[in-house]
């Protein structure tokens, strides 16, 4: 079992019936939880579900930005750099969690 700092987080992906966790470092790491499960273990904010896929540490969002015909999508820190999808149902909340 690996012990992450909340804060080293920059964003937790679904996967099948599990999760991945992601930090600065190159690796994920996988956790045998979905990711509802994790969504609630972790404090929001900062944490946010942007995603049926994706949580983000809002901490760790370098841009927000439009991709044309109403969708978004968020930009994380370097050296992540990964691109997320935004949920149309969730911009409204992620806007005023990110005070724009």
């Amino acid at each position: 079992m690996i012990l992450l700092d909340r804060e080293d987080i920059y964003y937790v992906e679904a996967e099948g019936d599990d999760s991945l966790v992601r930090t600065a470092r190159r690796k994920r790491y996988p956790h045998v939880e979905p990711l509802e499960t994790v969504e609630g273990r972790l404090p929001s904010p900062p944490f946010f579900r942007i995603h049926r896929s994706y949580i983000v540490n809002l901490d760790r969002v370098y841009e927000l930005r439009s991709r044309g015909d109403g969708e978004w999508e968020v930009k994380m820190d370097p050296p992540v750099n990964k691109v997320l999808p935004v949920s149309r149902r969730r911009m409204e909340e992620l806007r005023a969690l990110l005070g724009i």
